[in-house]
């Protein structure tokens, strides 16, 4: 007689006739009990069927059960009986499988149980491992009590370390320390297979020998040959000796005798006694293994979960450290390649296109979840639907397994420990001490030693929860006032302590206080607009509006959203800006429209800068300094950059390094600051100095790009300094950081184009000056078509195109108009000067004119070389010789000292051409050789034009 249970499951009786098998309960119990033949508990075949049901109910559905597999193997004419006493069952017929074997076939073909999911996970695991020639065993789905290691399933993965160090160990006694479902019991398994385990209940702690009990009567053949020992083991197991008087011993020698018994019993049958879950021992049990351990006949290898030891079985722990009995391995989370292997294993279906070569779909998300804790990643994984996705593995409920697991942790914490771990799980990342005092209201050094339990319990790490699915099943088991009170507390420790706005966000809102954590999202998306992320900060700002009721915190919102429009329409964030203002008009007096109307100046004045109208700048900027003091410290730093903007512009760098020095008392982000002294650098003429402060900046804060223009701004300080190739570099750098923004393109494209234009690339150079003229009247920037135009002229100029350069550079005064700034002045007049040609044109005697004017007042040196440029073209073009000699020098000069390589090297050609003998020999000498070092391609076409026209002269 067989049981066949490859294929469909069938009985095969003596004549050789097959029955079918029922998929039923009781058939399920014998299918479990016939796996191996093994002698199994009670309580494991409760807990694998019934494991969320009371431990009466379960034990109670277990008989019911078993009465009826009785009578199916009496109805099937089995001659092997099921084999029951009080702790144990066992039902071994011949199988048509070996254990251990590899299956021919699938194991029990259409054998399924709905309702009993442990049970489909065990038969599932029995398939899938008689399906492989691997013999290895697997990390266990659990580590408690609830289903002992002949019920877990599947292969061993990882820990080849953890095997080596537990194998080469030389200890009477080894502990495995582990948080629950780590893998300590698989561990053990897979280093020491078969094991003989003595499995310890959290149920049976007060009942002492019970456990040892239930493995002595689990292994009868143990107890055929007891010789004088037999009646003191009948005081553990009266049925060796039921109708026998016991000896009348006092208590101390019974207990003695007993223990010699217990020892001899099973040294006669095995080298190594495995131990599950040690903490759960009772005393008399622990007494037992420490004398083991003594006699060193048998060595034992227990899990522990270190955080539950009682004290006094700690200090026995302790004992034997001390005298060298016993030795301890730290077992912690499966590392990735390990959990790659179970998942593929256990859910084929959902590995999916994976991140990297076998990397399975599920494995990034998982092992940062669970921290690679294999009981809750393999419950999580078999509970996995088909439409799940990884990236929202945190919306997905917890399995009820996992949640039971976690809350049993819990039940064990004392309240002021519970308090913590709970004040802990509200937290982003880390919390630190005092912070936790705060929240949970503890003195510092209760709170310390409540994390010390928590972190003994497996719940907490440096403070902190110690992975998500802790944090999931902690948050879901406190009720939701304590949970709100807890985030309010915790927004207010933090907002004291300066903590970063989007933490104190999350908790307002956590806390159901959306009007609370509306002024933190303000902030927020201040941050995201330094970084460049604007769509960020736009939708913040947008969430701040609708969660807000302040009519004061929405102008603020509106005032901001309108700042947007600096980048891409400039009239239409002026027209918003200046509605914004009317409605503050309507606000009652006070502080918060004080800083509303400050707030739309400091919007409006920036505008007007970037639009390229500093007289209106100037009119928003009286009322705007005025109004500075008293102001909140953001919209205060904010009006400070703006002033530092204009005053740059208007060349008061007096007023401009004041407000550099508001924005460093202020505490404002260091790259923000480096950036404004890296300006002021550059509008004072100390092009070097502006240059070693971008270089710094754009090392230490890259991650600044995008919210900062430094990239831009850098490559504005290398065509000035003559090195094109940087410029372009990082021209092209500051446009692929800024693509989509109209403001920054149209920046980045017109010092592209004029390093073009040096480089003598001209056909490319049109083309950027073309699409930045185009973004600048997109968005109604007279200041950006302004400056297209007169590069545009330059280009022309280069080109041979006088008439049509001085005509783009008259349409670039026209847009321009009236301007206070030296350097637009200087460039615009010196393009209508150079459109002016050899001819004596009154235009560009007039443009030159302001040139003269303007190089007694000017300090910057691109404004000086720019005027002595324009001063010694117009002396040549009115034959003055003398005159152009000198302008041409003193632009050397200013040139040789500033750094500003291109323009020294074209004043040294034009002094080659109006002086003459040696130093106009020298001069040309020193301007080629510089002009082919730098790569100035445009002065060697000019250079080499005009040696051209002296030879055919000549």
């Amino acid at each position: 007689m067989t049981l066949h249970v490859q294929g469909e499951l069938r009985w095969r009786d003596r004549a050789g006739c097959f029955t079918p098998l029922p998929a039923t309960l009781p058939m399920a119990l014998l299918l479990v009990l016939a796996r191996d033949g093994a002698r199994r508990t009670r309580g494991e075949l409760a807990a694998l069927f019934w494991p969320d049901a009371p431990t009466e109910v379960a034990a109670l559905n277990l008989r019911v059960n078993l009465h009826k597999a009785r009578r199916l193997l009496v109805e099937l004419g089995a001659a092997n009986e099921l084999e029951t006493d009080r702790h144990t069952l066992r039902w071994a017929p011949p199988l048509d499988l070996p254990p251990l074997a590899k299956a021919t076939g699938p194991i029990a073909v259409g054998f399924t149980l709905p309702g009993f999911d442990r049970f489909e996970t065990w038969l599932r695991a029995w398939r899938d491992r008689s399906s492989s020639l691997s013999l290895e065993l697997v990390a266990e789905p659990d580590d408690t009590d609830e289903i002992a290691s002949p019920l877990r399933a599947a292969h061993f993965y990882g820990r080849r370390v953890e095997l080596a160090r537990l194998r080469a160990a030389n200890f009477a006694a080894q502990l495995v320390i582990g948080e629950p479902g780590v893998g300590k019991t698989a561990l053990i398994e897979a280093a020491f297979a078969p094991c003989v385990w003595l499995r310890c209940r959290e149920t049976l702690r007060q009942a002492s020998f019970c456990v040892v009990a239930e493995l002595f009567s689990s292994h009868p053949q143990w107890l055929t040959e007891l010789g004088p020992y037999r009646l003191d083991l009948a005081r553990l197991l009266p049925e060796l000796a039921p109708n026998e008087p016991l000896p009348p011993l006092d208590a101390l020698t019974a207990r003695t005798r007993l223990f010699e018994a217990m020892a001899r019993v099973l040294e006669a049958q095995v080298t190594r006694l495995a131990v599950d879950d040690l903490q759960w021992a009772d005393h008399a049990t622990v007494d037992w293994l420490v004398i083991l351990a003594h006699r060193g006949r048998v060595r034992w290898v227990a899990t522990v979960r270190r955080g539950e030891l009682p004290t006094e079985v700690l200090a026995v722990i302790r004992g034997m450290e001390r005298r060298g009995l016993l030795g301890e391995l730290v077992l912690g989370g499966l590392d990735r390649s390990a959990l790659n292997c179970v998942l593929h294993e256990r859910r084929p279906d959902l590995a999916g296109p994976p991140g990297a070569p076998g990397e399975h779909a599920w494995l990034h998300a998982l092992w940062s979840y669970t921290g690679g804790n294999a009981f809750f990643a393999i419950e999580i994984a078999d509970g996995l639907q088909a439409g799940d996705e990884p990236n929202k593995l945190g919306d997905l409920p917890l399995p009820a397994r996992v949640a039971v697991a976690i809350k049993q942790r819990l039940a064990a914490l004392g309240p002021e420990a519970l308090a913590v771990v709970q004040a802990a799980a509200i937290c982003i990342g880390q919390p630190a001490l005092n912070f936790l005092a705060a929240t949970t209201g503890l003195a510092p050094e209760d709170v310390l030693r409540a994390m010390e339990e928590g972190e003994r319990f497996g719940l907490l790490d440096n403070g902190g929860v110690r992975h998500d699915v802790l944090r999931e099943g902690l948050l879901a088991e406190m009720l939701p006032a304590r949970a709100a009170e807890l985030h309010r507390r915790a927004a207010e420790v933090l907002d004291a302590a300066g903590a970063e706005p989007e933490m104190v966000a999350h908790h307002w809102m956590a806390a159901g206080r959306p009007d609370a954590a509306a002024p933190w999202f303000l902030r927020c998306a201040q941050r995201l607009k330094q970084l460049g992320d604007r769509d960020g900060a736009v939708a913040l700002l947008e969430r701040v509006r609708e969660l807000s009721t302040d009519q004061t915190l929405i102008l603020r919102v509106e005032v901001m959203l309108a700042q947007e429009r600096l980048f891409d329409d400039l009239p239409a964030g002026r027209q918003a800006l200046e509605s914004i203002l009317a409605r503050a008009a309507c606000l009652p007096p006070g502080d918060a429209r004080w800083a509303i109307e400050a707030h739309v100046l400091a919007a409006l004045t920036d505008n007007a800068v970037f639009g390229g109208d500093l007289s209106q700048a100037v009119v928003y900027l009286g009322p705007l300094r005025g109004k500075i003091d008293g102001l909140p410290a953001d919209v205060r730093v904010e009006a400070h950059q703006v002033i530092i903007e204009a005053a740059m512009r208007l060349d008061d760098l007096a007023l401009a390094k004041a407000s550099l020095q508001a924005l460093r008392e202020a505490q404002c982000p260091l790259p923000v600051i480096l950036s404004f002294e890296a300006q002021i650098h550059w509008f004072a003429g100390d092009l070097p100095a502006a240059r070693a402060v971008f270089e710094t900046l754009l090392v230490r804060h890259a991650d600044y790009c995008q919210g900062i223009t430094i990239e831009n701004d850098l490559a504005v300080v290398y065509f000035a300094l003559g090195d094109l190739g940087a410029a372009e570099a990082m021209a092209r750098r500051s446009l692929k950081s800024w693509a989509g923004v109209a403001h920054t393109e149209a920046l980045s494209l017109l010092v592209l184009g004029a390093t073009l234009t040096s480089l003598a690339r001209f056909e490319d150079a049109a083309a950027a000056l073309d699409r930045a003229e185009l973004l600048g009247r997109a968005q109604g920037s007279a200041r950006f078509v302004g400056e297209a135009q007169v590069r545009r002229a330059m280009l022309l100029w280069a080109q041979g195109q006088d008439k049509a350069a001085q005509r783009c550079a008259l349409s670039a005064r026209a847009t321009c108009g009236q301007t206070v700034e030296t350097l637009r002045q200087s460039a615009v007049d010196l393009a209508i000067v150079l459109g002016g040609g050899a001819r004596k044109d009154g235009l560009a005697i007039e443009a030159s004119g302001r040139l003269a004017e303007l190089v007694e007042g000017a300090r910057h040196p691109l404004a000086l070389v720019r005027c002595w440029r324009g001063i010694g073209a117009a002396a040549e073009a009115a034959g003055d010789r003398r005159r152009a000699l000198h302008a041409a020098r003193r632009q050397e000069a200013v040139a040789a000292r500033s750094g500003l390589a291109e323009w020294r090297c074209e004043a040294l050609w034009r002094i080659a051409r109006q002086a003459g003998g040696a130093e106009a020999e020298g001069a040309r000498a020193e301007a080629l050789a510089l002009a082919h070092s730098m790569g100035f391609g445009c002065l060697l076409q000019r250079f080499e034009a005009n040696q051209v026209r002296r030879h055919a002269r000549g």
